[in-house]
């Protein structure tokens, strides 16, 4: 290769380099710029503290959902509680008012209340599902007659939230309610019987064993052996009501209540789930009877 053709190769390759020096700077620079003007852009003036309140007159869909999201129990609650409620009237798409039902259940405001009833009986299962789960975090007495209605609604979803919230809210003048309703194929109203019946729901809550499912029945009754309230005499009768059905789930029941006996459990109540998980031969259980009245999801 000749010295001159050496240099016009050097010159040309040099050229090229520099070339794309420049145009990574210039990219480098150019995301540099970007990056700050979003920056900026993120951090307009004011934005941080407004109040969540006002920022909810937005019509920006996202920004509105941000905003219902940040939204929680705290000393503006009432104020904001209002304002979503204001929102919730105006009539809003549903994923914007389910956001906002899951905004007044955490905000736990009285402020809500109104709207709150008004959402039970809205037209989809979901949003009611949402308004009767915020009604119940206000945790009022007072509401307790509005929730129990919610377990005669159209939607299964609705009324096995319902049966559980009414046990949460320790809810005893629900318990003819929820012993009406297991019948019907609300299943998840056993469990709450058990925790807030009296000694005398045990004979009715009884009527369904063979009708429900056994795991059903015995989350009631787990319940009631676990209670302090409940006498020994009436765990005794649990116990012997067990022993008649007899299969493989009441021995698996028993036998772990006799490995684990809760803090309430006697020393009779003790032996007699030891003597009656010894007693039961671990055969199949017999399937639950067909009830007629069962309300389909």
């Amino acid at each position: 290769m000749t010295p001159a053709r050496r240099s016009r190769i050097l010159l040309s390759f040099g050229t090229t380099l520099a070339s794309v020096a420049a145009s990574a700077a210039c990219c480098l620079m150019t995301s540099g710029t970007a990056r700050a003007v979003d920056a900026e852009l993120f951090r307009l003036p004011g934005r941080e503290s407004t109040p969540l309140a006002s920022r909810l007159q937005t019509h920006d869909q996202t920004e509105l959902l941000i905003v219902l999201d940040e939204l929680n129990a705290g000393a503006d609650a009432d104020r904001n509680s209002r304002a979503v409620s204001d929102l919730l009237r105006a009539g809003q798409p549903d994923v914007v008012a389910d956001h906002a039902l899951d905004a007044l259940a955490r905000m736990k405001s009285r402020e809500s209340r109104a709207v709150l009833i008004t959402f039970c009986r809205h037209r989809r299962a979901d949003a009611r599902v949402r308004a009767y789960t915020a009604l119940g975090n206000l945790r009022d007495s007072r509401d307790i007659p509005t929730i129990t209605e919610g377990l005669r609604d159209s939607a299964a979803p609705v009324r096995a939230q319902v049966a559980v919230m009414l046990g949460q809210l320790q809810a005893v003048q629900a318990v003819p309610d929820l012993l009406r309703a297991l019948p019907l194929g609300v299943q998840q109203a056993a469990a709450s019987i058990g925790k807030l019946g009296d000694t005398a729901s045990i004979d009715a809550y009884a009527k369904q064993l063979g009708k429900q499912p056994l795991p059903v029945m015995l989350e009631g009754y787990g319940q009631y052996l676990d209670r302090a309230d409940i006498p020994e005499s009436a765990k005794l009768q649990i116990i012997a009501s067990l022993e008649e059905v007899s299969g493989a789930t009441v021995k698996a029941f028993l036998n772990a209540r006799v490995q684990n006996p809760g803090k309430n459990t006697t020393p009779k109540v003790l032996q007699a789930m030891q003597t009656s998980a010894g007693r039961i031969v671990a055969e199949p259980d017999a399937p639950a009877k067909p009830n007629a009245q069962q309300v389909q999801p």
